[in-house]
């Protein structure tokens, strides 16, 4: 055990630096090539084979060569678009302000260092590196476009890498996020759930007319829009406070002229909720919204409705094994258990099919997703993480894998993997109303 977390300190200093140049070179989701090549060069150094999948993404194996268990290392390594980040792109304003960058540090350590301590001799089963591309759900035509052109069959990475069968064989999987508890003093976040979502993209269509000299000629879209937005934040007092329920939107075509009525106007929304259920049930009140909005003004209106991500909900059994490692680094003061947050992750998918663990993680500074975001402590944000995630791996694997079989054999999903591909496409629709014949 000595030799591993040796191992590991002497290639901390290297994947902090790989850690933090992504963070100064940011890239939205399933544009991650200069990242996914900086890991690729450092799995080279160490002579690990690897396997580009999933667009931009990454997947290696350290196999004991005895069968047993195997543990999954998830990270991301996306970016999300934050006005004013000092390292925002030029191109998409995108910036490293969710802490992804950090998670491909943690991660890439442990596996480094479980491979050059040969560690795996004495273990049982296999370790598998992922790298997930696309977590943050932005750029959407982006990725529609590559949808059409075959490159990739869903938005989101790991709902991506799901469909291709790459975590088929894991029996845990293991990954870590910044806590969204910046500004208090814990240092690690264990048990916490989060929300699902889904996706909306909104057209409202009428018709052109000189704004000035016939508006009544016109049928005004951003009239539509405008009283759909206050139909919804009028429903707000209806959302019952257990369900976490977010709405929110935003504007993504306002009209072409100023000059002119508003002939289209466009937004994009996300539902978020604690649970399916609430979820469906507030897609249902908004969509009512849409098309009363719709109907008052007379517009057409198309709904283009995209599954997001499901609720987080992390497994009891794996989170405590992980919170007594994590006790060997901290005091049960420092951490916090069972919190909801409402946000959402697609962490969330995966752990409706294999028993998931997402450790919240310390050691930032500023806004999740806000331009002051980056790392003020390396120690919390990858020292020690990497350490308890060596030796949380060891637990599992060890005794020819006893830990991650029970583990593994006490867990009930709530999809089976064909069932939930399944579900995704289902939620895939596109829904059009015709405006009344005058």
């Amino acid at each position: 055990m000595q030799k591993v977390h040796e191992e590991l300190e002497r290639i901390l200093p290297k994947a902090i630096a790989l850690a933090e140049d992504i963070f100064k070179n940011p890239e939205l989701g399933y544009k991650e090539f200069r990242s996914r090549e900086k890991v690729e060069e450092a799995l080279k150094d160490a002579e690990i084979p690897f396997t580009e999948v999933a667009y931009t993404g990454l997947m290696a194996t350290l196999d004991s060569g005895k069968e047993g268990p195997c543990i999954g290392l998830v990270a991301e390594f996306d970016a999300v678009p934050v006005l004013g980040h000092p390292y925002a792109s030029s191109d998409q304003n995108a910036a490293h302000a969710c802490g992804h960058y950090a998670q491909t540090g943690v991660m890439l350590a442990v596996f480094l260092a479980l491979k050059e301590a040969g560690v795996m001799e004495r273990l049982t089963g296999k370790v598998k590196l992922f790298f997930t591309p696309a977590e943050e759900f932005c750029d959407m035509d982006y990725r529609r476009n590559l949808i059409r052109e075959g490159k990739i069959s869903h938005s989101s990475g790991k709902q991506e890498m799901i469909s291709l069968g790459l975590f088929d064989e894991c029996a845990v999987l293991l990954s870590c996020h910044s806590m969204g508890l910046i500004d208090t003093d814990y240092q690690a976040e264990v048990g916490a759930s989060l929300n699902g979502f889904c996706q909306k993209k909104v057209t409202f269509l009428g018709t052109e007319a000189h704004a000035g000299a016939s508006p009544h000629l016109g049928v005004n879209a951003l009239h539509a829009m405008t009283l759909a937005i206050s139909a919804i934040n009028a429903l707000r007092e209806s959302f019952p406070e257990e369900d976490c329920i977010r709405v929110h939107y935003i504007v993504t075509e306002g009209g072409q002229t100023v000059n002119s009525v508003p002939a289209r106007t466009k937004m994009e929304m996300y539902i978020r909720g604690k649970t399916v259920e609430a979820i469906r049930s507030t897609e249902r009140k908004v969509d009512r919204a849409l098309r009363g909005a719709a109907l008052a003004i007379n517009c057409d209106l198309e709904i283009q409705n995209t599954p997001g991500y499901f609720p987080l909900e992390q497994d009891p059994a794996l989170t405590e094994l992980v919170r007594s490692q994590i006790l060997r680094y901290m005091p049960e003061s420092r951490i916090a258990e069972g919190t909801h947050g409402t946000a959402s992750g697609d962490m969330g998918d995966l752990s409706m099919l294999f028993p998931t663990v997402e450790i919240g993680i310390s050691g930032f500074k500023g806004r999740i997703h806000g331009r002051d975001f980056g790392t003020e402590n390396e120690r919390e944000a990858y020292q020690i993480p990497a350490h308890y995630f060596v030796d949380t791996v060891m637990r599992l694997l060890e005794n020819e894998g006893a830990e991650a079989k029970r583990i593994q054999e006490s867990f009930v999903p709530k999809f089976k993997k064909e069932n939930y591909l399944a579900e995704l496409d289902r939620l895939h629709t596109s829904l059009f109303y015709e405006r009344e014949k005058e």
